[in-house]
């Protein structure tokens, strides 16, 4: 039996409104505001129409930036239920943020929509390119139960709803945008044939709903809405009841009782299948200096906020907000994931630096009262980690090679002289200006001698002894009453060595390290050759750049790992485009100790490949025959009592058109699959993505914190694309992008696409040409402690001059010693959040040791229970929790 024809259907007025795309911010928000100030004046005359302002906020902030008078008509459309508003601030790319930013996107985005009457309850997502696998959770967790979405969605779903499940079981009900969220778009085209026209819209799609109400999404990229909408509708006379409401409206009015619900299929995790919609998987690699600043923000944004937490005193949390309303702002779809045009890439990059350097200034602040930690000559060192971890520093210190301590490693011995130089009589009042009390070149003067015609400053970096300045002074008047003559003055420092000093810290915690009682460290570094060893791991580089990493506890082993793949790419900013020809044999080869340890010992590979210079300019099918010598430099780092090994691939871009990889083999061949962790979760994925729709479902993903094939961990500090290749005769290998550079923001005709992703514009800057591209991972072969490794590679310890006194009494003491890792600790009003994430498949204990009393809430802040013991509280698989402490 057929479900009968729906009677009715919804239609919903919308615009997708991208922030900045083809055009950068400020030139949409003109646009922006000319729309807003139409669309305020039609809700007004017709009290029936409803729109839907993109399911985020900043587009109603950027209008009432330029437009602050009209924010009481604003909420008056909102209070009215004629205008939906939020939830998310900005409609962001799930994978190229870290799961904490999807958090605050949520709670800034709420925020906003309240102060002018209330947010719309529903996780409108409508142009992603995919969605991660702890979106439902995070939803559930402000108490949102509804999304609605188009992009990712596998093909076995052929309904208008289902049920999605986050990778802890939080489920929200999806409305499905299986056609886009144009899907209406040419309904009333010719208007004249409108019963016709939706006469035939509904029984083209009755099938996916099942006899429910129809509905259809009316709007696109920046379209303003139809004035004569209501009218259109008041004069319809067709047989199909038409209606017209926001997203919420349509959701409030379907079936949420448990039958129904459970009548619904189930999806659990991420969606990235290509069965209805493009997923563009060529933006996560395209422009990764975008994906480095995102991430630099990030680290700075939660280093900052842990350590204000730690260290109390005056809340340093306006700075941090700030930084992350700018953060959040670059999430958008077409921002960070850099498939806009050079100027729209340029703003969002100087946008992440200042999030960065918001944060950076409040660590600064904060750090100071830490500098009593240590003594004056050492340095505080701050483990942002909630992990125990080796923590390592770099001091100058007042000696020579032959003078240093032990247990410390010599980096340059610093040059003794800073200034030299020849004046006459008539110039020697600039000495004098030059000195600001004891100060002399940024450094205290300790001695001064005046040889005849030779000056020589002794200066340090610490105060030993006072400065006469007047006796100088009167030195200086007596030469120059001497007559006019030529000076030699000299400004020189003791014999000073850069140095790098050692240590463990608890996590969240503040150690002194003192490189006069460095204590000897736990599995030092030795090199021999051209490989290094700790103990827990060796590494050694062949002749021929080749790079083998074996765990020595285990006696696993990785041969021939690092080497570098060159492809072509006649794609676009969107979606990788083969083009045959890759060159994976370097030309030259120089392997070079750089450091030997005991603390930390650095490997350089410098290997140069003969790489085409672009795509041949006639045939976009092959590579240019004129080739051109580029230069690629892999740094090999190994730490004491580290098992893993650093990997740091750096090179100056001097090609266009191609693909840099960098090949990580794993210990098996026929790999049926990976795992990735980021946005919160550890997503399982197969070696395929399912395709159907318009686009070749290539197999490369995203990673931000780790990837693990095959018994091989990759730790990552941003994030990565990536794809498990074939090894032909050798294991299979994880296919890590270094570089890609295109030309083009969209191209019409694409090899691996239908139909284009937006607008033919050229982006010379995303060629990348001259500019430096970094890609920073580590080899981990210790499987158990991925986790743990992973946060100890993404996070640097922060340090504090030492300057003695008594160390502070932390505003949070607060230690991970399980496997669930601590996200997020923030100051809040009355108290401390901690949020962590359980990232494992199976139950684990938090272990978290803590004082005072603590209470879980959910992502609003809203107690969820009483009081917990953080030690032995349990926590669900790929679950995230959080607890408040109040003071």
């Amino acid at each position: 039996m057929t479900d009968p024809l729906p009677r009715a259907m919804w239609i919903v007025p919308h615009t997708h409104w991208d922030r900045e795309w083809y055009e950068p911010h400020d030139v949409f928000r003109a646009r922006l505001v000319s729309m807003l100030d139409s669309l305020l004046t039609m809700l007004e005359r017709e009290p029936g129409y409803r729109f839907t302002l993109d399911g985020q906020s900043a587009a109603i902030d950027d209008y009432l930036e330029i437009r602050p008078e009209e924010t009481d008509r604003v909420r008056a459309a909102v209070a009215r239920g004629q205008l939906a508003l939020g939830p998310f601030q900005i409609l962001l790319d799930e994978f190229c943020c870290d799961g904490e930013t999807i958090v605050r996107n949520l709670e800034h985005g709420i925020a906003s929509a309240r102060r002018l009457g209330g947010e719309m309850r529903v996780g409108y997502l409508p142009d992603m390119f995919g969605h991660a696998a702890q979106t439902p959770q995070i939803l559930r967790g402000f108490g949102i139960a509804d999304a609605s979405l188009w992009r990712g969605v596998p093909a076995a779903v052929d309904r208008h709803a289902f049920l999605w499940e986050g990778l802890d079981g939080s489920a929200v009900r999806v409305e499905y945008l299986w056609d886009g969220y144009g899907s209406a778009l040419k309904l009333f085209e010719p208007l004249e044939k409108l019963p016709e026209l939706v006469d035939a819209y509904v029984r083209e799609n009755a099938g996916w709903f099942g006899g429910e109400d129809v509905a259809g999404w009316f709007g696109t990229d920046h379209m303003a809405p139809r004035a004569d909408l209501v009218q259109i509708l008041r004069a319809y006379d067709g047989e199909v009841e038409l209606r017209i409401g926001t997203v919420a409206d349509v959701i409030a009015a379907r079936d949420h009782s448990p039958a129904a619900l459970a009548s619904l299929p189930v999806v659990r995790g991420e969606l990235r299948s290509h069965a209805r919609g493009n997923l563009l998987p060529g933006v996560f690699s395209i422009r990764t200096d975008l994906k480095a600043a995102m991430a630099a923000a990030e680290r700075a944004l939660t280093t900052g906020e842990r350590l204000d937490a730690f260290v109390g005193g005056p809340s340093r949390t306006a700075f941090f907000e700030r930084g992350w309303g700018l953060v959040i702002e670059s999430t958008a779809h077409d921002s960070v994931t850099g498939c806009g045009v050079d100027s729209t890439a340029d703003e969002v990059e100087s946008r992440l630096k200042v999030a960065a350097q918001t944060a950076a200034g409040a660590i600064d602040i904060a750090l100071a009262p830490l500098g009593s930690a240590a003594q004056e000559g050492a340095v505080a060192v701050f483990n942002q980690s909630a992990f125990r971890r080796p923590v390592q520093a770099e001091l100058v210190l007042e000696a020579d090679r032959a003078g240093l301590p032990a247990n410390v490693q010599l980096l340059k011995s610093l040059p003794t002289v800073i200034g030299d130089e020849t004046v006459s009589t008539s110039d020697l009042p600039k000495i004098v200006r030059r000195i600001h009390g004891q100060e002399l070149f940024g450094k205290h003067i300790r001695s001064w001698t005046w040889e005849g015609d030779e000056l020589v400053f002794t200066v340090a970096d610490h105060t030993a002894g006072d400065f006469d300045l007047a006796g100088f002074v009167a030195v200086l008047t007596r030469k120059s009453a001497e007559g006019e003559r030529l000076f030699r003055v000299v400004t020189q420092v003791p014999p000073t060595s850069r140095v790098l000093v050692a240590g463990e810290a608890d996590g969240l915690s503040a150690v002194a390290l003192d490189a006069r009682a460095a204590a000897a460290p736990s599995h030092p570094v030795a090199a021999r050759g051209t490989a290094l060893d700790n103990g827990l791991v060796r590494v050694e580089v062949a002749s021929d750049g080749g790079v083998t990493v074996e765990d020595l506890r285990s006696g696993v082993a990785l041969s021939d790992a690092l080497r570098i793949v060159d492809d072509g790419d006649r794609g676009d900013s969107y979606n990788y485009g083969p083009v045959d020809g890759p060159v994976t044999a370097a030309e030259s080869v120089e392997v070079v100790t750089v450091e030997e340890g005991p603390l930390r010992g650095r490997i350089l590979i410098r290997r140069g490949y003969r790489l085409p210079v672009g795509i041949d300019a006639t045939d976009r099918s092959r590579r240019a025959d004129e080739t051109t010598l580029q230069l690629v430099e892999t740094l090999l780092e190994l730490r004491a009592g580290e098992p893993f090994v650093r990997v740091d691939v750096t090179l100056t871009n001097h090609v266009r058109d191609h693909r840099l990889r960098v090949l990580v083999p794993t210990l098996g061949s026929g790999l049926t699959g990976s795992t990735s962790v980021g946005q919160y979760g550890a997503t399982a994925r197969g070696r395929d993505a399912e395709g159907g729709w318009g686009e070749f479902p290539l197999p490369t993903f995203p990673a931000t914190r780790s990837i693990t094939a095959g018994g091989v961990g990759v730790l990552l500090d941003k994030l990565v694309e990536y794809e498990i290749v074939d090894g032909g005769a050798g294991p299979d290998q994880i296919a890590l992008t270094a570089l890609r550079s295109v030309g083009m923001m969209s191209v019409n005709v694409h090899p691996l696409r239908d139909e284009p992703a937006g607008s033919q514009f050229e982006v010379p800057g995303a060629q990348y040409l001259g500019r430096r591209t970094r890609l920073a991972f580590a080899i981990d072969l210790d499987g158990e402690r991925i986790v743990q490794h992973a946060d100890q590679f993404r996070f640097t310890p922060v340090t504090a001059p030492g300057r003695g006194g008594e160390p502070p009494v932390p505003g949070v003491a607060l230690r991970t010693e399980g496997r669930v890792a601590l996200e997020s600790l923030r100051r809040v009003p009355g108290g401390v959040e901690a949020r962590f994430v359980n990232y494992a498949d199976t139950p684990q204990p938090l272990r978290v040791a803590a004082e005072g009393t603590w209470v879980p809430t959910d992502l609003t802040g809203a107690a969820v229970g009483g009081p917990v013991d953080p030690w032995s509280l349990e926590v669900g698989a790929g679950r995230i929790i959080t607890l408040r402490r109040e003071f």
